[in-house]
């Protein structure tokens, strides 16, 4: 009797130390479920909170390009009215400036002139030599030949004037697109201009075009001008006036 109630208090004893591990592991399971859960959550809030993070900084970064693209296209559009309001500034200038007829054509020929290496204070001296005198009261004469170059072959070509003065000249010839010297001048190098009167008195003038010059002859003014001509012609005029 004694020996069964031993081995039944026994077995009790065992049966609760049982319980209580069988109770314990589940205890710990669940310790381990919530703190696996438990940081699963805590991943997925922090990661919830980068990408919402991330999109908040997007959205930002949008509205600034957004702004700025605002402001750009303003500016644009502010250049692009002032641009506009130039331009008809331009036009109206343009209009309003802008010869035409006989001024646009004299303009023209004294701009080829500059381009082409004349002095502007030579050209404002023709210019001013121009004008009507008093003392001139013949109309100007204008006469064109061809300089002597080292390559021409024909006779010294020359005009005169009141039958009184022999003009001629002589310059260097004009080279090709290849450097190769043609038979005509070249107006952008100086220009030797000799004048001749009846009683055999010789003049010279040089220099590069246009060109002016004065003489007396028999008690008379001869004021006389030179330009370039079309291709290969030298232009002289000529003007009698009375001295003094």
């Amino acid at each position: 009797m004694i020996g069964s109630y031993s081995s039944f208090g026994t077995r009790r004893r065992r049966g609760r130390r049982q319980g209580s591990w069988t109770a314990f592991r589940f205890l710990l399971g669940v310790a381990a479920v919530a703190i696996v859960g438990g940081y699963g959550y805590q991943v997925g809030v922090s990661a919830s909170q980068a990408s919402t993070d991330k999109l908040e900084a997007d959205l930002q970064r949008f509205q600034e390009d957004n702004l700025g693209l605002r402001d750009q296209l303003a500016q644009a559009a502010r250049d692009a009215g002032k641009a506009q309001t130039a331009l008809e500034e331009l036009q109206r200038r343009y209009a309003a400036e802008v010869p035409d007829g006989q001024l646009a054509a004299l303009l023209e020929q004294i701009e080829g002139q500059l381009h082409a290496g004349v002095d502007g204070e030579r050209l404002a001296f023709l210019i001013d030599a121009a004008g009507q005198d008093p003392a001139c009261a013949e109309a100007p004469v204008t006469k064109r030949f061809r300089p002597h170059t080292p390559l021409s072959v024909d006779p010294v070509s020359a005009v005169r004037f009141d039958d009184r003065i022999t003009v001629t000249a002589s310059a260097e010839s004009a080279l090709d697109a290849n450097g190769q010297r043609e038979a005509w001048y070249d107006p952008a190098k100086p220009v030797q201009i000799q004048f001749r009167t009846l009683d055999g008195r010789e003049l010279m003038i040089e220099g590069p075009l246009p060109l002016a010059h004065r003489m007396l002859v028999d008690g008379r003014e001869y004021r006389f001008s030179a330009m370039a001509g079309p291709t290969s012609f030298l232009e002289v005029t000529g003007q009698a006036c009375s001295f003094p």
